[in-house]
């Protein structure tokens, strides 16, 4: 039995023991890092947006007011009105006072117009500048459907107009 190439000597394969999960490689240190850092500076930036998105928020819900009051009696030019300062209030809060304090008539319409993709308030917005003045009863009584068009149009452009607000965070 003295030689070596004898089948008695052969023996199983002994096995390296199994890779320990920890600790981790150093890769996967850097990977998990990387991960952590990304995620806190998304939510940090999630955040930001959120805070400077408020006066949106507040105005699409001072909208939603405005609408339910439509159905009582002169409910039409009470809302017009509303949405007129309501605009107003958004639009000082997005942008200068020097900028928007001013604007009034057609050169509100246009800033409207201007601030927003695919503008309609030189047409639909003339409620803004002419309604508020017609007398009750007067010879141009506004419509609810008008009014209604008129909300659905200062809510898209409260949630879509660009705000000097959100060039100045980063």
């Amino acid at each position: 039995m003295a030689d070596p190439a004898s089948l008695q000597n052969l023996h199983d394969v002994i096995e390296p023991a199994a890779v320990g999960f920890w600790p981790p490689a150093d890769g996967v240190w850097i990977f998990v890092g990387l991960a952590l850092l990304w995620a806190l500076v998304g939510g940090v930036i999630a955040w930001f947006r959120y805070r400077q998105n408020a006066y949106r928020r507040a105005g699409m819900r001072e909208l939603v007011k405005i609408r339910a009051g439509l159905g009582a009696q002169g409910g039409e030019k009470s809302a017009v009105l509303a949405v007129s300062v309501l605009l107003k209030r958004v639009a000082l809060t997005a942008y200068s006072r020097e900028k928007v304090a001013s604007l009034s008539g057609e050169k509100w319409l246009s800033f409207l117009d201007a601030t927003m993709t695919g503008g309609q308030f030189a047409t639909t917005g003339k409620l803004l500048s002419e309604g508020i003045y017609q007398p009750v009863g007067g010879v141009k009584e506004i419509s609810t459907r008008h009014v209604e068009k008129l909300c659905t149009l200062a809510g898209k452009w409260i949630q879509e107009h660009p705000s000097v607000l959100d060039h100045k965070a980063f």
